[in-house]
């Protein structure tokens, strides 16, 4: 009897937080995908392809709240980096550069405009047919690619 209650409650432990955080995948048509993962406390991880942990990731994602809103930016010319724009603070947890690397583009912004974006570029998807990008709008959990469709 005692058992079969443990095995209950750590079932319904585990099940709440699985479905107490919130996680989406958002894949490209070219099959690049994002994991974005909302968790209880404001803390939103976005890690390269699609992570399945029951943990917080070890190595190689951004750390941001649940209330920002930022944009991925891939392009064959880097391959395995992600260049991120965005608008509130992010951490970088990057333990494995072989695997990807990560660049804010705002701290280069000159280097990055001319690799991602066509001259005289006026709108955010005015990017080169090289380059790949996804909005991803965490509070809202939806993302849309360069050209404006929901992923």
């Amino acid at each position: 009897m005692r058992k079969t209650v443990i095995l209950i409650v750590i079932s319904l432990l585990v099940l709440l937080g699985f479905y107490g955080e919130s996680r989406k995948f958002f894949c490209l048509p070219n099959g690049q995908c994002v994991t974005v993962w909302k968790t209880f406390n404001d803390v939103c991880y976005i890690v390269p392809n699609k992570y399945y942990g029951l943990f917080k990731p070890s190595e190689n994602y951004l750390e941001t709240t649940n209330n920002n809103n930022l944009t991925i930016y891939l392009t064959n010319q880097m391959p395995n980096a992600l260049i991120y724009k965005s608008e509130l603070q992010v951490s970088v947890i990057n333990n494995d550069k072989g695997k990807c690397s990560f660049y804010d583009y705002n701290r280069d912004a000159k280097r990055f405009d001319q690799l991602l974006y066509i001259p005289n570029a006026k709108r955010n998807n005015d990017v080169k047919s090289n380059v790949q990008l996804i909005d991803i709008f965490i509070h809202d959990n939806f993302a849309q690619d360069k050209n404006g469709i929901k992923l």
